[in-house]
Protein backbone atom coordinates (compact mmCIF):
# COMPACT_ATOMS: atom_id res chain seq x y z
CA UNK A 1 0.00 0.00 0.00
CA UNK A 2 1.12 3.55 -0.87
CA UNK A 3 1.96 6.07 1.86
CA UNK A 4 -0.40 8.76 1.64
CA UNK A 5 0.47 12.15 1.22
CA UNK A 6 0.15 15.14 3.08
CA UNK A 7 -1.95 18.29 1.74
CA UNK A 8 -1.92 22.04 2.55
CA UNK A 9 -0.35 21.04 6.55
CA UNK A 10 -0.75 23.73 9.08
CA UNK A 11 3.29 25.25 9.86
CA UNK A 12 4.13 24.42 11.54
CA UNK A 13 3.77 20.41 11.10
CA UNK A 14 4.65 17.31 12.63
CA UNK A 15 3.70 14.05 10.82
CA UNK A 16 5.13 11.06 11.07
CA UNK A 17 6.35 8.98 8.18
CA UNK A 18 5.21 5.82 6.80
CA UNK A 19 7.21 2.79 7.62
CA UNK A 20 10.30 4.96 8.73
CA UNK A 21 13.38 6.19 6.43
CA UNK A 22 15.46 3.38 4.78
CA UNK A 23 17.49 3.28 1.51
CA UNK A 24 15.41 4.08 -1.38
CA UNK A 25 12.96 5.94 0.58
CA UNK A 26 12.31 9.59 -0.72
CA UNK A 27 10.26 12.15 0.63
CA UNK A 28 9.55 15.17 -2.33
CA UNK A 29 8.35 18.62 -0.12
CA UNK A 30 6.82 21.53 -2.39
CA UNK A 31 5.89 24.89 -1.27
CA UNK A 32 6.58 28.14 -1.43
CA UNK A 33 7.67 31.33 0.74
CA UNK A 34 6.52 34.54 1.14
CA UNK A 35 8.92 37.95 0.17
CA UNK A 36 10.07 38.69 3.24
CA UNK A 37 10.83 35.13 4.12
CA UNK A 38 13.69 34.80 6.78
CA UNK A 39 14.19 31.22 7.44
CA UNK A 40 12.80 28.14 7.57
CA UNK A 41 13.49 24.62 8.15
CA UNK A 42 12.68 20.52 7.29
CA UNK A 43 13.75 18.36 9.61
CA UNK A 44 14.12 14.74 9.88
CA UNK A 45 12.83 13.57 13.76
CA UNK A 46 13.57 10.79 15.69
CA UNK A 47 10.24 11.13 17.43
CA UNK A 48 7.19 14.03 17.35
CA UNK A 49 8.53 16.22 20.33
CA UNK A 50 9.81 19.65 19.85
CA UNK A 51 9.73 21.25 23.09
CA UNK A 52 11.85 19.03 24.43
CA UNK A 53 13.22 18.42 20.86
CA UNK A 54 13.32 14.94 19.93
CA UNK A 55 16.97 14.04 18.36
CA UNK A 56 17.38 15.30 14.64
CA UNK A 57 18.86 12.86 11.79
CA UNK A 58 18.70 15.82 9.12
CA UNK A 59 18.06 19.32 9.76
CA UNK A 60 17.65 21.83 6.75
CA UNK A 61 17.35 25.17 7.64
CA UNK A 62 16.92 27.44 4.51
CA UNK A 63 18.44 31.27 5.94
CA UNK A 64 17.81 33.63 3.40
CA UNK A 65 19.14 36.28 5.74
CA UNK A 66 22.85 34.33 5.75
CA UNK A 67 22.27 32.79 2.34
CA UNK A 68 22.81 29.23 3.10
CA UNK A 69 21.23 25.79 3.85
CA UNK A 70 22.47 24.82 7.34
CA UNK A 71 22.69 20.95 7.68
CA UNK A 72 23.21 19.58 10.78
CA UNK A 73 22.01 16.68 13.19
CA UNK A 74 20.63 17.32 16.81
CA UNK A 75 21.71 14.51 19.84
CA UNK A 76 20.58 14.81 23.39
CA UNK A 77 20.19 18.30 22.71
CA UNK A 78 23.28 18.97 21.16
CA UNK A 79 24.19 20.69 17.68
CA UNK A 80 26.61 18.78 16.00
CA UNK A 81 28.89 20.52 13.18
CA UNK A 82 27.10 22.58 10.75
CA UNK A 83 27.71 22.07 7.18
CA UNK A 84 27.05 25.54 5.15
CA UNK A 85 28.25 25.11 1.17
CA UNK A 86 26.50 25.40 -1.53
CA UNK A 87 24.62 28.73 -1.05
CA UNK A 88 21.16 29.66 -1.15
CA UNK A 89 19.49 28.06 -4.55
CA UNK A 90 16.12 29.09 -3.29
CA UNK A 91 14.35 32.78 -3.86
CA UNK A 92 11.94 34.31 -1.43
CA UNK A 93 8.62 34.61 -2.68
CA UNK A 94 9.32 31.78 -5.04
CA UNK A 95 7.60 28.35 -5.47
CA UNK A 96 10.29 25.31 -4.42
CA UNK A 97 10.40 21.86 -4.22
CA UNK A 98 12.81 19.51 -1.89
CA UNK A 99 13.84 16.18 -2.56
CA UNK A 100 15.77 14.19 0.07
CA UNK A 101 16.81 10.68 -0.58
CA UNK A 102 17.76 8.04 1.91
CA UNK A 103 20.84 5.83 0.78
CA UNK A 104 22.49 3.50 3.14
CA UNK A 105 25.23 5.90 4.16
CA UNK A 106 23.92 9.10 3.49
CA UNK A 107 20.97 11.60 2.26
CA UNK A 108 21.13 13.28 -0.79
CA UNK A 109 18.89 16.52 -0.89
CA UNK A 110 17.64 18.31 -4.50
CA UNK A 111 16.40 21.83 -4.72
CA UNK A 112 14.08 22.62 -7.63
CA UNK A 113 15.43 19.83 -10.01
CA UNK A 114 18.86 20.07 -8.97
CA UNK A 115 21.36 17.84 -6.61
CA UNK A 116 22.02 19.97 -4.00
CA UNK A 117 24.30 18.22 -1.21
CA UNK A 118 24.83 15.11 0.25
CA UNK A 119 24.80 14.49 4.29
CA UNK A 120 26.56 11.63 5.80
CA UNK A 121 24.26 9.41 8.31
CA UNK A 122 25.20 10.99 11.84
CA UNK A 123 22.16 9.35 13.50
CA UNK A 124 20.85 6.14 12.65
CA UNK A 125 18.31 6.43 9.42
CA UNK A 126 16.53 3.52 11.09
CA UNK A 127 15.56 5.61 14.38
CA UNK A 128 13.99 8.60 11.84
CA UNK A 129 9.96 8.25 12.55
CA UNK A 130 8.60 11.96 11.85
CA UNK A 131 9.17 14.98 9.57
CA UNK A 132 8.63 18.65 10.88
CA UNK A 133 8.66 21.75 9.18
CA UNK A 134 8.22 25.20 10.53
CA UNK A 135 9.05 29.16 10.41
CA UNK A 136 8.49 31.30 7.01
CA UNK A 137 6.65 28.50 4.99
CA UNK A 138 4.15 27.71 3.00
CA UNK A 139 3.41 23.60 2.29
CA UNK A 140 1.25 22.15 -0.51
CA UNK A 141 2.20 18.70 -0.51
CA UNK A 142 4.52 16.15 1.22
CA UNK A 143 5.02 13.11 -0.72
CA UNK A 144 6.45 9.55 0.52
CA UNK A 145 7.98 7.46 -2.50
CA UNK A 146 9.79 4.65 -2.10
CA UNK A 147 8.34 0.97 -1.34
CA UNK A 148 9.65 -0.81 1.92
CA UNK A 149 12.02 -3.63 0.74
CA UNK A 150 11.60 -7.20 2.47
CA UNK A 151 13.03 -7.06 6.01
CA UNK A 152 15.94 -9.25 4.47
CA UNK A 153 16.57 -6.83 2.18
CA UNK A 154 16.52 -3.65 4.49
CA UNK A 155 19.79 -3.61 5.26
CA UNK A 156 21.40 -5.51 2.01
CA UNK A 157 21.26 -2.84 -0.53
CA UNK A 158 24.38 -1.69 -1.92
CA UNK A 159 25.35 2.20 -1.70
CA UNK A 160 26.19 1.81 -5.53
CA UNK A 161 22.10 0.87 -6.31
CA UNK A 162 21.52 4.18 -5.32
CA UNK A 163 24.33 6.51 -6.51
CA UNK A 164 23.92 6.74 -10.18
CA UNK A 165 21.74 10.26 -10.85
CA UNK A 166 21.59 9.54 -14.67
CA UNK A 167 20.75 11.80 -17.12
CA UNK A 168 18.34 14.79 -16.10
CA UNK A 169 15.08 14.28 -17.37
CA UNK A 170 12.81 17.59 -18.93
CA UNK A 171 10.11 17.35 -15.96
CA UNK A 172 10.06 19.57 -12.76
CA UNK A 173 12.17 17.10 -10.66
CA UNK A 174 15.88 16.18 -9.71
CA UNK A 175 17.90 13.72 -12.25
CA UNK A 176 17.21 10.29 -10.27
CA UNK A 177 15.28 11.13 -7.99
CA UNK A 178 12.23 10.08 -9.79
CA UNK A 179 9.03 11.97 -11.72
CA UNK A 180 7.72 14.62 -9.92
CA UNK A 181 4.33 14.27 -8.29
CA UNK A 182 1.43 16.43 -6.00
CA UNK A 183 1.32 19.86 -7.33
CA UNK A 184 3.66 22.23 -7.43
CA UNK A 185 2.90 26.22 -7.43
CA UNK A 186 4.87 27.60 -10.26
CA UNK A 187 7.13 31.44 -9.72
CA UNK A 188 5.92 34.34 -8.93
CA UNK A 189 2.11 32.10 -8.36
CA UNK A 190 2.05 33.86 -4.79
CA UNK A 191 -1.16 35.79 -4.34
CA UNK A 192 -2.57 35.61 -0.58
CA UNK A 193 0.40 34.30 0.51
CA UNK A 194 0.66 35.07 4.23
CA UNK A 195 3.21 35.21 5.94
CA UNK A 196 3.67 32.61 8.54
CA UNK A 197 6.39 34.02 11.51
CA UNK A 198 9.53 32.43 12.38
CA UNK A 199 8.45 30.28 15.72
CA UNK A 200 10.56 30.76 18.48
CA UNK A 201 12.06 27.55 18.36
CA UNK A 202 13.60 26.76 21.96
CA UNK A 203 16.44 25.49 20.91
CA UNK A 204 18.22 26.69 17.38
CA UNK A 205 21.58 25.47 15.33
CA UNK A 206 23.51 28.23 15.59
Amino acid sequence: MAAQPIYNPVIPCVHPIPWGLFPGRMIRVQGNTPPGAQRFAINLQCGPNTDPRDDIALHLNFRFMEMCVVRNHLTAMNWGVEETSGGMPLSRGESFEALILCEPQSIKVALNGMHFCEFPHRVPYQRVSHITVDGDVMVQFIGFEGAQPPPTQMYAQSEQAFASYGVPPPAYGAPGYGAPQGTPKHKNNIAGVVRVSVLSLPLKSE
